[in-house]
């Protein structure tokens, strides 16, 4: 079974901080002493330095990976602060393998996908391979060149997961935490294989408003023109707003108001959230547009947001059912990630604490869980005619399940 414990601190003392973290997570373990991963994340309120330094202090030899991050929870508890660690073990006949590229940008994404490719293999021999789990510090346009980079690697439809979570309006103070290092403008991963099972769910609660519009011009993550008119015409239209007040509140419409991305034989629309509106009125989005696409505004309340969680966890659920029964154990435990995209937390308020709630009870108590509040998460698409390909979203809940 996976042997897993959780523990968190808010003491002010970064070091004091991160031992107690640690022992509180160690007195949860039945293995107080092997120790296969560790999860770190913690607020902008803290040195990333000071944390990296003293975990990999007191977990010598243990593969590190997380971050800073918005926000992030461990069960029921939701925090902007502070730091939270989650210690795993698991069971014999799992293997795992972590690897990091930095310096995205300059070595250009394809390339930067295809070296993490080759470090996480490195290791993996005569061993099935299951699923990736990927943690990016931020996202860029090129993003869907490095999945693309990656899956050369590990196979065209290999599913993998994961999320960016640094606010791309702060990234200044945000860090990936990997090993001993303190990486920015990289993506580090864990390959998961052997005796495993997963199921991944996924939502966003966003509801279509209006009539189906088409991309027509687009390159990349730029939304040139909609219906051959300027892209920027489709929020003018339905909010009555004129060109200066949709670039003035730009910040909230785009969380109130992303545009979808109808995939064929997919029942979610895909969401993109505008970065920014160009002054041809082109709409510069947080990941990239498949050509020839229908669009339409999408809007949520926090009942269809929650209504969404239900789903996701319900879909992770099942998806793990259909596989869980291959390895015949007699005891099995759960490890729940959760990424949760930062707009659907801000627009849920207090209520972000029904949906941990909703979360939780969907398993036994004691499973261990643990998530962040992301700025754009990866998942594969459902729909057989994508054959599994990864794609970047916005706006997202992502549940995966990891049984062992």
């Amino acid at each position: 079974m996976i042997d897993i414990g959780t523990g968190a601190s808010i003491d002010k003392n970064d070091v004091a901080a991160v031992e107690g973290a640690i022992r509180q997570a160690k007195t949860k373990k039945v293995n107080k002493e092997k120790i296969d991963l560790a999860f770190v994340f913690h607020g902008p309120d803290r040195a990333s330095s000071a944390i990296i330094k003293n975990t990999s202090a007191l977990l010598p030899n243990v593969p590190v990976i997380g971050g800073t991050a918005s926000g992030f929870f461990a069960h029921q508890s939701h925090s902007k602060r502070g730091v939270v660690i989650m210690l795993i073990t698991f069971p014999e006949g799992v293997f795992l393998t972590t690897g990091d590229v930095e310096g995205i940008s300059a070595m250009g994404a394809l390339a930067a996908g295809e070296q993490l490719g080759d470090k996480l293999l490195s290791g993996f021999k005569n061993v099935p391979r299951s699923l990736a789990l990927l943690l990016f510090d931020r996202l860029t346009q090129d993003n869907a060149d490095f999945i693309v980079g990656l899956q050369e690697k590990l196979g065209t439809s290999f599913p993998c997961v994961g999320a960016s979570i640094s606010n791309p309006e702060d990234s200044g103070r945000s860090d990936l935490l990997y090993n001993k290092k303190l990486l920015r403008d990289a993506c580090a991963g864990i390959l998961f294989g052997g005796k495993i099972s997963f199921g991944l769910g996924l939502r966003h609660g966003w509801k279509p408003l209006g009539k189906p519009h088409v991309i027509s011009s687009v390159s990349g993550n730029i939304i040139h023109k909609i219906d051959n008119e300027p892209a920027v015409r489709l929020y003018e239209e339905y909010l009555a707003y004129d060109f200066p007040r949709i670039r003035k509140e730009l910040k909230n419409l785009s969380v109130l108001y992303p545009i979808g991305i109808k995939i064929a034989g997919q029942s979610e629309y895909l969401l993109r959230s505008i970065q920014a509106i160009n002054s041809d009125g082109s709409l510069v989005c947080r990941g990239n547009i498949p050509a020839g696409s229908t669009t339409r505004l999408m809007i949520s309340t926090k009942e269809t947001c929650l209504e969404a969680t239900r789903a996701a966890v319900d879909e992770a659920k099942a998806n793990l059912g259909a596989q869980a029964l291959k390895f015949h154990r007699e005891k099995t435990s759960k490890l729940v990630i959760v990424f949760d995209s930062f707009p659907r937390a801000a627009s849920l308020g207090k209520d972000i604490l029904t949906e941990l709630k909703i979360i939780a009870d969907a398993f036994e108590p004691g499973t261990g869980i643990i998530g962040v509040n992301s700025f754009g998460e990866l998942a594969p698409l459902s729909t057989q005619s994508y054959h599994g390909q990864t794609y970047f979203q916005n706006q997202m809940v992502s549940v995966l399940i990891i049984e062992g």
